[in-house]
């Protein structure tokens, strides 16, 4: 009976990245939602703040597009297996979640379920969780991929995933620390926006 090939080992040489294709993605990103602004002017606002707008649409399209592109890197040898493994079922929850609003199903009605949602902690988890995961996941990415222009990317991509869960956090946060600023509206109009370009 014939063995199978042992796998093979991922190469020593990283090939350059194309230089062209984040500054196409976020000019294609940004286009679209400049579109959907203008499509629904002049309430533009309802194209970034409803669950069934196109930028939330746009936000669960990317991301089950990442879960898939993770697993293709996986076929192709560009990442370790377990790596790419973890990202496809790590942005297949989230778009799942996006499409299904599962966090904010937990947040307003976690209450009946259990009496810990008392506590703001307990009904903002799932959000604290995708902050925290999302550093641990990056540092991982980071040793994996080796281009100094992906890892900055990678970061910048982080820190606007992180404001956007800031401006998510920010009136939970302000109920207990009332000396905190108000949020700029337009800074949470736009934090639908801000979790697409992350």
């Amino acid at each position: 009976m014939p063995h199978a090939a042992p796998p093979t080992p991922l190469p020593r040489h990283r090939p350059n990245p194309h230089r062209g294709v984040a500054p196409a993605l976020l000019a294609a990103v940004l286009g679209y939602l400049l579109l959907s602004a203008w499509v629904y002017a002049p309430a533009w606002e309802r194209a970034f703040r409803s669950d069934a707008s196109p930028v939330a649409w746009l936000s669960s399209a990317l991301l089950l597009t990442l879960s898939i592109t993770a697993l293709r890197l996986v076929g192709e040898r560009a990442l370790p297996r377990l790596l790419g493994a973890w990202l496809a079922v790590a942005f297949l929850a989230l778009a799942l979640d996006e499409q299904f609003m599962l966090h904010e199903l937990w947040k307003f009605r976690c209450h009946e379920w259990t009496a810990a949602c008392q506590y703001s902690t307990v009904r903002d988890a799932p959000m604290l969780a995708v902050a925290a995961i999302g550093l641990l996941t990056l540092a991982w990415l980071h040793r994996a991929l080796g281009h100094r222009s992906t890892r900055a990317l990678l970061w910048a991509g982080l820190a606007v995933g992180w404001l956007a869960i800031g401006v998510d956090q920010w009136p939970e946060v302000q109920t207990h620390w009332h000396w905190l600023p108000e949020l700029p509206p337009l800074l949470a109009t736009l934090e639908e926006a801000l979790e697409v370009l992350a």
